[in-house]
């Protein structure tokens, strides 16, 4: 860790408590297993191919993180360079954030759909080719889940970190949060819409969720919608956090570094996932959770 880092925690905290409780600024073959969602859509059929991304490292598949909402490339810069030791690794920005260009006025609100159409336009402009093994954290779960909506051939693995829903959209609990960034609204009708009847197959897919639940709104709800992200596939594990907040990437890197190598693995090998194992999982303070 970097001495900042103490300090970009505490920010992310305050921002977390105050205002965005999802999300916070700061080689060998593979193969692709099958998804049954539904058929892609044109790449970004409205969205410039310009965000900013940065790429590093070597290998296939190439691993894609997707940031939080308000949240640039950066809040992944630890993260990627631990996993490029051994992988492709691309951190991005969406629209209005980090060095990204905003969202055209012209066009109206974005959904998570557009966000994934212009991922994938970007991807295709840089020549950073898939398939591509995905991690989304918080609102960039969402945009992950809309990317394997519109672009299932190209999406070998997903790792889900403490995800947001669309169930959270209508939630009293969370009607004071605003679900906007880069100066823009989320167009959350639209992406509930997209992510409507998402199954992955036997997509490999991991997800982990934050065990702490400090100052979170409506623990129950959350825990109730990472379980039911654990159904969207058939080859999945799911995986508490123990001793980690909302950004376990920071509290736990290990466990996601894990996490992502598991799927990558599973990609290369054309093999499921490991089993549901504690004695893999609790050294980096992790439980398997069964369904």
């Amino acid at each position: 860790m970097t001495s900042a880092q103490p300090g970009i925690r505490a920010s992310c905290t305050l921002i977390l408590l105050v205002a965005v409780l999802v999300g916070c600024a700061s080689p060998s073959g593979t193969t692709a297993h099958t998804t049954r969602a539904p058929a892609n859509t044109p790449a970004a059929s409205v969205a410039p191919a310009n965000l900013a991304m940065t790429c590093s490292g070597d290998g296939a598949p190439t691993v894609v993180l997707v940031p939080g909402l308000g949240t640039d490339g950066s809040a992944f810069l630890e993260l990627q360079d631990e996993l490029a030791e051994t992988n492709r690794v691309c951190s991005y920005s969406r629209a209005g954030l980090g060095g990204s260009p905003s969202w055209p006025e012209h066009l109206d609100d974005p959904s998570a759909g557009d966000a994934a159409d212009q991922l994938l336009a970007t991807l295709d402009a840089r020549e950073e080719p898939g398939p591509y093994v995905m991690l989304g954290w918080s609102y960039g779960g969402v945009v992950a889940q809309a990317f394997a909506v519109r672009h299932g051939d190209l999406l070998a693995g997903l790792v889900l970190e403490d995800a947001a829903t669309p169930e959270l959209f209508d939630s009293p609990e969370w009607d004071f949060f605003a679900w906007a960034e880069g100066g823009r609204d989320i167009d959350t009708a639209r992406t509930t819409d997209e992510l409507n009847g998402l199954d992955l197959g036997d997509l490999p897919l991991i997800v982990l969720t934050q065990g702490t639940m400090e100052d979170w709104p409506d623990p129950e709800l959350w825990l109730q919608t990472q379980d039911r992200l654990a159904t969207l596939s058939d080859d999945v594990l799911h995986v508490i956090a123990t001793e980690a907040g909302h950004a376990v990437h920071w509290d736990a890197e290990a466990l996601v570094v894990r996490a992502v190598d598991d799927v990558v693995d599973a990609v290369r090998s054309n093999e499921p996932l490991p089993e549901c194992d504690n004695h893999r999982w609790r050294p980096l303070t992790g439980e398997c959770r069964l369904p």
